[in-house]
């Protein structure tokens, strides 16, 4: 086992709960920091240590962070994000911490939680300890939200040109990626790894749904304001509404048509493919 400890924060979200079982088998170190601690212990088991931490509370992560070599610092979306990471550097600065892994996202875009995570990362860089920045995009998992239609139709929405591309990253890809950066420590020192998968269009999207899932399936792209007016019905707050419709504006440029070999280079293994989400996730698009 690695004698020195990594904190683990975010191990119940969209690519947690895929990074605790590679982290497991590599032997590391471990402590999973959650808010809610019950909750987590259901979440990771008995059989890992789970200590209480508040991204709100900083006090909390200076509690946490005892003894603790290297942050993984990974948090879910929020209007307080970068005020909430702010707390969890602080601290990683003042227990003597060694090492941040960030996991950001594409900081290039002009919209709220990219600017927040391009601050973050400008804070660590500043603060002296040594660091890695992952920035996937787009992850394929925010179909199940973009493609939400699927459950009671044959059609998806979205205000994104129908033909504009957009790279698209399985989290399970990213979990591997940041479990090897963790435990390869040194290595990665100082480098920001944009993560890509291939680079596909909505309609491409819509193909790849309508082969895997052996139904005719079409995407319909729909003015921006018709789009906004549809998720504030769904109950979307309004912060991530302007989050996303910058997003929106941004991938028309065709801003997130960029393709990496962050995965291969890092893990040795090839980005999973679109087919393979969908079919491996195909239960969540059947028709209800």
């Amino acid at each position: 086992m690695h004698k020195h400890l990594i904190a683990v924060t975010g191990a119940t979200g969209v690519t947690g709960q895929h990074l605790i079982p590679r982290l497991a088998r590599r032997g590391l170190n471990l402590r999973y920091l959650a808010r809610d601690i019950r909750k987590a212990r259901q979440f990771l088991g008995n059989d890992v240590e789970l200590v209480a931490a508040d991204l709100d509370d900083r006090a909390s992560f200076d509690r946490a962070l005892e003894g603790v070599h290297t942050l993984y610092l990974n948090s879910g979306h929020s209007p307080a994000l970068e005020e909430q990471q702010t707390n969890a550097i602080e601290a990683a600065v003042a227990t003597g911490c060694a090492r941040i892994v960030k996991l950001s996202g594409n900081i290039d875009s002009p919209a709220p939680i990219p600017e927040a995570h391009k601050a973050l990362e400008a804070k660590i860089a500043a603060c002296g300890l040594r660091h890695t920045f992952l920035r996937p995009n787009f992850y394929m998992t925010n179909l199940h939200y973009v493609a939400a239609g699927l459950k009671d139709g044959d059609t998806f929405t979205s205000a994104i040109p129908r033909d504009v591309k957009i790279s698209m990253t399985d989290p399970r890809d990213v979990a591997d990626l940041t479990a090897t950066v963790l435990d390869e420590d040194s290595e990665h020192d100082g480098q920001g790894y944009y993560q890509t998968g291939a680079a596909v269009s909505l309609d491409e999207v819509a193909e790849t749904f309508s082969r895997v899932l052996n139904r005719d399936i079409r995407y319909e792209m729909v003015d921006v304001d018709v789009w906004e007016d549809m998720v504030t019905k769904r109950g979307l707050p309004s912060w991530l509404i302007e989050h996303q419709v910058k997003m929106i504006g941004f991938a028309a440029n065709g801003a997130y048509a960029y393709v990496t070999n962050a995965t291969e280079e890092i893990t040795g293994q090839k980005p999973r493919t679109l087919e393979t989400f969908i079919a491996d996730h195909a239960p969540a698009f059947a028709r209800t």
